[in-house]
């Protein structure tokens, strides 16, 4: 559910960087099919009562935003020594 959000979001930033008009909805409709499917995921598994709260997408989607941040060893793990 998470990576269908993501990809939506994915093409929403490529909709907005498309320099073809003609691309523009395509891409954009895609996003909303992605988000759509998201939302229909969601109601099977609230249904199991295996859904995850909105509040917790956001999270764990702000997470693999912030991802890049912490993937650069720090000096002490970069495997120099003094």
């Amino acid at each position: 559910m998470v990576l269908l959000l993501e990809t939506a979001a994915v093409l929403e930033a490529r909709a907005r960087r498309c320099a073809d008009p003609a691309q523009v909805p395509v891409l954009l409709r895609r996003a909303e099919h992605r988000r759509h499917e998201a939302g229909r995921l969601r109601q099977e598994l609230a249904a199991r009562g295996a859904a995850l709260a909105p509040e917790q997408i956001e999270r764990d989607t702000a997470t693999v935003a912030r991802r890049g941040q912490f993937m650069a060893a720090s000096p002490a793990g970069s495997g120099s020594r003094s």
